[in-house]
């Protein structure tokens, strides 16, 4: 699950990385486009929440996970073709509607493997992918960025990444089991004592019974609200952050080589946070909604300081502390996989987690006005005052 989700994080990222490899310009881009194609994928998403829950609970978990996962892979290479603005806001919905499964379906997978004290710990290590594809997208990108061929390199980066999914999907069709009854890799004596450790949850087995009772309790529970508002908010500068990362990092003047690389130490700093505050909340009881706190307060110090300071020194630590609140969404996604008992109800919650989780992505990009590149530091009326009239 790590190496899948860092895959498709890597996926979602190629689009914030073909900007500085000139897709832009070749599609002839202007304005809010570039702003709509990044919502356009979230879009999709939204379009395939609910759809992709009752697909979760009625069908085999990880064969309906490794399929879409496949379709995935097939849908990014295919922005290789993209030719203008329509055509790339078509593949996006569509990539979209493909990654709906892969976040949820893994908090579920996680529910039905591990105890309710193990689950942080366990999100957060497959939720390391998300920081590990900073890593290895900035370094796999300055290779690409050297091919010279007849195709440009933001195409060949499509390419390249679809087929590494691909590959990685057909691994999943294989190893990925739909729960601890089915799993190959361990014997029946292994598998019960799989089941045993459960039952401690109280969360209920996987089903594939559809409990409307358990939807309507879950859409009455207002910790479900509290959870879905907690995802909106947070995703909102998620979403502006995914798509204009690299054309902010390019903004701090740095070079298109430089820019991949610069990337890659603001994604060791997320990995480091993500694996310490999952641990933490882990091991200290009643604790992760404090953590989640925290690390969303860090995060709103980066961005003061990304506001406030003109070295680019000191911009890039805070671009690097903004990142930081990343690092609560594997911790929301364990209090809902921990807490929520039977699994009609948890699908449901997490569906709801992840609706807003895109509603926040939509707003974010449009946000970043083609007006304010490369700093996209909105001037509010108090700042405008002031330009106009310093006394």
């Amino acid at each position: 699950m790590l190496v899948a989700y860092m895959l498709q994080f890597l996926d979602k990222q190629t689009l914030s990385s073909s900007t500085i490899m000139g897709i832009i310009t070749d599609l002839k881009l202007h304005g809010s486009q570039y702003s709509w194609a990044s919502s356009c994928f979230y879009f999709g998403y939204l379009f395939a929440t609910y759809p992709v829950s009752l697909i979760l609970i009625k069908f085999p978990l990880g064969k309906s996970l490794s399929i879409m996962f496949l379709i995935w892979a097939i849908i990014l290479a295919c922005h290789a073709a993209a030719k203008n603005f329509a055509t790339l806001m078509v593949t996006r919905f569509f990539l979209g509607i493909a990654e709906a499964s892969i976040s949820p379906g893994f908090s579920l997978i996680t529910s039905l493997w591990y105890r309710t004290s193990e689950q942080p710990w366990r999100h957060g290590l497959w939720f390391c992918g998300n920081s590990l594809s900073s890593v290895f997208s900035g370094l796999i990108g300055y290779g690409i960025y050297h091919i010279h061929d007849s195709l440009a390199s933001w195409k060949w980066l499509f390419i390249i990444f679809g087929i590494l999914t691909f590959v990685w999907g057909l691994v999943l069709l294989w190893r990925l089991p739909d729960s601890p009854r089915n799993a190959k890799f361990i014997s029946e004596k292994e598998k019960k004592i799989a089941m045993h450790r459960l039952r401690a949850n109280q969360a209920g087995f996987k089903s594939n019974k559809l409990e409307l009772s358990q939807i309507k309790e879950a859409l009455l529970d207002y910790k479900t609200w509290l959870v879905a508002v907690y995802s909106l908010t947070t995703n909102i500068p998620n979403g502006g952050s995914l798509a204009f990362s690299s054309l902010i990092l390019e903004g701090f003047g740095f070079s298109v080589l430089n820019t991949f690389l610069m990337g890659i130490p603001m994604g060791i700093v997320i990995f480091l946070f993500v694996l310490s505050t999952t641990y933490l909340s882990s091991k200290l009881p009643n604790a992760r909604c404090l953590i989640i706190a925290a690390v969303n307060v860090i995060s709103i110090t980066g961005a003061v300081v990304i506001y406030t300071c003109d070295t680019i020194g000191a911009k890039y630590a805070g671009l690097c502390l903004m990142q930081v609140f990343s690092s609560g969404m594997p911790l929301s996604m364990a209090l809902v996989s921990s807490n929520i008992g039977g699994f009609t109800k948890r699908a449901t919650v997490i569906t709801c987690l992840f609706t807003c989780y895109c509603a926040g992505n939509i707003i974010g990009p449009q946000l970043f006005f083609a007006r304010e590149a490369p700093r996209y530091k909105v001037i509010t009326p108090i700042s405008l005052k002031l330009v106009i009239d310093p006394g």
